[in-house]
C-alpha cells in the first residue's frame, strides 16, 4: 500500500482547491508547535521558543516529488511571523522591513529542505537574539506581541487585559494613546493582514480564511473586511491576483 505522505498531491485545479490541510499533514507541519513557539516568544520565552521552532523545522518533510521548495516557503513564512514579533513597535518598523527583505534573499531560490532548515536554524537564532539584553517591553508592545501570536483565536480587550495583568479601562486608554486607534481596531488591521496574504497564496476558501485569521463566522469577516478593505473578499483577491501576474510579467 503507498504510503499516504508520498502521495502526489491535486495541484492541477484553481488555487482554492489546493488541499492545504492535507499538504500541511503530509509535510509533518504541527500548528500546535508554531502556536507555542509564538506563544513563548510573545512572552519573552526566548529558550522555549527556539526549542519549540526547532522541533517545528525538524518535523516538516517534503511530501512528494517537487515538494522541498513549498517545505522552504514555509519555513520562512514561520520566519516572518518571528520577525513581526521581535519588531512590533512603530520605531522597529524599518529593522522589521530590513530583516524581512534579508530573510526573503536568504531563502530566494532554495530548494533542499536540508538547506531550509539550516537557514531557518541560522536566521531564527539570529533574530531571538536581537531580544537579548533589552528592557522590558512597554504595556502595548506586549498587547501587540500576543495579539500577533493569538489572532487566529477568539480574543478581546478583556481577555488580553486579563493575559496582562491590567484592567481592560488602562490597557484601552494605553494603547489608544500609544497607537492613535483602539486596541480591538488592531486586531482587526493584523487579522486582515494576514488574510490578504492568504487571499494572495492561494491554496484556501475564502471561508477557510475567515476562520483561520480568528473570525468566529463569515458574516464578520465579511463586513470588516469591506469596511477597512474598501472592497469584497473576492474582487480583493482577483485585484492582488491581477497585480501580481502584472508584476511578474516582461518588464516588471
Amino acid at each position: 500500500m503507498r504510503n499516504p505522505r508520498e502521495a502526489p498531491l491535486n495541484r492541477s485545479g484553481p488555487p482554492d482547491e489546493f488541499d492545504v490541510a492535507t499538504f500541511h499533514a503530509r509535510a509533518g507541519y504541527d500548528a500546535r508547535l508554531e502556536a507555542e513557539a509564538m506563544e513563548r516568544l510573545a512572552a519573552l520565552d526566548v529558550d522555549g521558543c527556539r526549542v519549540a521552532l526547532y522541533r517545528l523545522a525538524m518535523r516538516l518533510t517534503p511530501p512528494g516529488p517537487g515538494d522541498e521548495s513549498a517545505v522552504s516557503q514555509l519555513l520562512l513564512d514561520v520566519l516572518h511571523r518571528v520577525n513581526r514579533l521581535v519588531h512590533p513597535a512603530p520605531e522597529s518598523q524599518r529593522d522589521y522591513q530590513e530583516w524581512r527583505l534579508r530573510l526573503i534573499r536568504r531563502f530566494n531560490g532554495c530548494s533542499y529542505v536540508e538547506r531550509a532548515r539550516e537557514l531557518f536554524r541560522d536566521e531564527s537564532n539570529r533574530l531571538l537574539a536581537r531580544l537579548n539584553g533589552r528592557p522590558g517591553p512597554s504595556l502595548v508592545v506586549c498587547a501587540k506581541r500576543y495579539i500577533e501570536a493569538h489572532y487566529h483565536r477568539r480574543i478581546s480587550l478583556s481577555s488580553i487585559a486579563a493575559e496582562l495583568n491590567v484592567s481592560s479601562s488602562h490597557l484601552a486608554r494605553q494603547f489608544r494613546r500609544e497607537e492613535g486607534a483602539t486596541l480591538t481596531t488592531y486586531v482587526h488591521r493584523i487579522r486582515l493582514g494576514h488574510a490578504r496574504a492568504m487571499l494572495l497564496e492561494g491554496g484556501r476558501t475564502i471561508s477557510e480564511i475567515a476562520y483561520r485569521v480568528g473570525y468566529q463566522t463569515y458574516r464578520d469577516f465579511y463586513r470588516n473586511f469591506v469596511k477597512h478593505e474598501r472592497a469584497s473578499p473576492r474582487s480583493a483577491r482577483r485585484r492582488l491576483l491581477d497585480h501580481g501576474a502584472a508584476s511578474d510579467g516582461p518588464g516588471a
